[in-house]
């Protein structure tokens, strides 16, 4: 049997990996630095999540990793997670009545092999209202997410339409990793 591991502590992740329904371990990265240049680089996030793959390799070259890291990129510029409320509230700002891009890169290693693929999903906002970006920040959700939203939360009121893989903007493309590790015999 594969040992199979989410090389995350996201939450968000585990939930959607468990839909593979496979057994799997999540182990966090440690001391990768997540930092992104301003102007969204196709490669740099490839690379982010292949080194967060590596780093949990390392410690067990036996297991098949999967890393995986998600932004929200708004006219070429990466939103990640906002650093304070007020940097959630400016993002969702600027997210509001636009269209945006996110885009989840996934790596996975295995002893004999490795490959990455990153998957892109369009997503529009409706206008929203001041108040209501003001009572979502309040929460603290935003401060974790990507782009300062969860599509799967109070995000779900923002969205007018979204081209794409719904479950990549929520952090992982299950749907494509699926395929990519059944094709692999992974799973």
């Amino acid at each position: 049997m594969v040992r199979l591991i989410l090389a995350s502590s996201s939450p968000r992740r585990k939930e959607l990996l468990q839909l593979l329904r496979v057994t799997f371990e999540t182990i966090p990265p440690i001391g990768v630095k997540e930092e992104l240049s301003t102007y969204f680089d196709p490669e740099e996030l490839a690379d982010l999540s292949f080194r967060k793959a590596r780093n949990v390799y390392e410690r067990y070259p036996d297991a098949v990793i999967i890393g995986a890291d998600t932004v929200v990129v708004l006219e070429n510029t990466v939103m990640g997670k906002p650093s304070s409320k007020d940097e959630a509230f400016e993002m969702l700002v600027r997210l509001s009545e636009k269209m945006h891009y996110v885009f989840t890169s996934v790596s996975v290693l295995e002893r004999r092999w490795n490959f990455s693929f990153i998957e892109r999903t369009a997503v529009k906002f409706r206008r929203i209202p001041l108040t209501l970006i003001g009572e979502y920040v309040q929460t603290g959700i935003p401060l974790d997410k990507a782009g300062a939203y969860g599509i799967q939360d109070y995000g779900a009121l923002f969205t007018e339409s979204i081209n794409g893989d719904y479950y990549n903007v929520m952090g992982l493309p299950i749907g494509r990793l699926w395929q990519e590790l059944h094709t692999r015999g992974v799973i």
